[in-house]
């Protein structure tokens, strides 16, 4: 990996960064358009065609699994295992249960305004596929959703050989989760998104995927709500001072094992510490059982940067807004970090144990998403509603201010009915 100098080659730095995310939009949108235009088309059976394309389906099976089939895969879980997966879904929902909204009463003199929480009817939560399994992202889905009040969950996840894998179906049952879909890639965010064929139209999808799945999300909002941009995983390390080189070492491969487009990247005052990180990942890397796409993510995507002020560090974090961060050294540096999805401190908060066992959100914004918006929370599954009453004290206090401004703004009918509440 290329060590960056960020004193002297910042802006070709933030070009690579920015270019590359870019990239990855531009290379997806047209097969997701494709996609979309079969999908209306041709409905259920496009859905099947691209299952069969991409999964590797040699017969149609249905796209909603039975309770009997689904019983029969979480059969396949072994009990300590199950155990694994509770103590996830106890540590998320602690964490989870104290997020949602809280009603409130706003008055003055002749107004009354009532806001309150209400959950969304249906929700579809999004659990990748494909070279690894993730039983934790539909436990991250499904329980804010469920601590919100949803009314109807589903759960879309891609089925290699038309099989759902055990644990998946096993988190899906203990969550109590009956309506799980065999379905993957952006054909499942389209298809929940507009109700296509079998499948029913929900509220809002949430969960992580690849770049295609990103890209669907972002074509259907407006047609449906979604959590955020949550593709490809980001992390960014900052170093304030050395730290062990193995350890950071395998907090890269721990997300660029994700996915070939996976950004990882480490920031260092010193020069011979990112050798030595260097020198480690050579090492380290044939360790790994997912090698192939680890080498892929850093030659594509990953890098170094050496440092000299830590502010000009920080900033440039903030400018780029990863999905995760770690700060290792001077954790009051934290105070000076706004725009991470999440930021993990010390140096024994690995991003790999907040993927598991913190109980906080792992899906969480990318592609600098993170400058505006956080991560999944109870209340993304809520829409406020806002009920308002006022008395005609309040419309004889201030209707002739509201009439003017229909006039500034030439709106002629908005000051008559003004005037017409002033005159009952």
């Amino acid at each position: 990996m290329r060590i960056w100098d960020l004193e002297k080659e910042y802006d070709a730095f933030v070009s690579y960064i920015l270019e590359g995310r870019e990239k990855k939009k531009q290379n997806v949108r047209g097969a997701t358009e494709t996609i979309k235009k079969k999908l209306l088309l041709k409905k259920d059976k496009a859905l099947l065609e691209f299952s069969r394309k991409w999964d590797g389906w040699e017969d149609d099976y249905p796209l909603k699994l039975s309770a009997k089939e689904i019983r029969a895969s979480a059969s396949r879980v072994a009990n300590t295992d199950l155990r694994v997966l509770k103590g996830m879904i106890s540590n998320v929902t602690s964490y989870h249960k104290h997020q949602k909204g809280n009603n409130r009463v706003f008055k003055r003199k002749g107004l009354v305004v009532r806001e309150e929480f209400i959950p969304l009817e249906r929700a579809m939560v999004y659990v990748p596929g494909g070279t690894a399994v993730y039983p934790s992202s539909l436990i991250m889905g499904v329980v804010p959703a469920r601590l919100a009040g949803v009314k109807e969950i589903f759960v879309a996840t891609p089925a290699a050989g038309g099989k759902i894998n055990p644990y998946i179906a096993a988190a899906a049952t203990l969550l109590g989760i009956k309506n799980v879909y065999r379905l993957g890639g952006a054909q499942a965010i389209y298809a929940f998104a507009y109700g296509i064929g079998s499948i029913p139209k929900v509220d809002i999808i949430v969960g992580p995927g690849n770049a295609y799945v990103e890209e669907a999300k972002r074509d259907v909002y407006g047609s449906v709500g979604i959590d955020m941009l949550a593709g490809p995983t980001e992390l960014i390390i900052l170093c304030t001072k050395p730290f062990s080189p193995e350890a950071l070492s395998w907090d890269m491969f721990s997300q660029a094992e994700h996915d070939e487009l996976a950004m990882v990247g480490l920031f260092s005052p010193s020069r011979d510490h990112l050798k030595e990180v260097e020198g480690s990942i050579k090492r380290l890397i044939s360790q790994n059982e997912r090698k192939n796409v680890i080498e892929k993510a850093l030659a594509n995507n990953g890098f170094l940067v050496h440092y000299k002020s830590t502010q000009k560090a920080i900033d440039t974090i903030n400018f780029i807004g990863p999905e995760h961060m770690e700060l290792v050294g001077n954790e009051k540096e934290a105070e000076k970090l706004y725009y991470p999805g999440i930021i993990y401190v010390g140096p024994y908060t690995t991003v790999a144990m907040g993927d598991y066992y913190i109980g906080t959100n792992h899906v969480l914004p990318t592609g600098g998403a993170g400058r505006f918006t956080g991560g999944l929370s109870v209340e993304r599954f809520t829409k406020r509603k806002v009920v308002v009453k006022i008395e005609k004290a309040f419309v004889e206090k201030y209707g002739d201010s509201a009439i003017r401004l229909s006039q500034i703004e030439g709106l002629f009918a908005h000051g008559e009915a003004i005037k017409a509440r002033k005159e009952l």
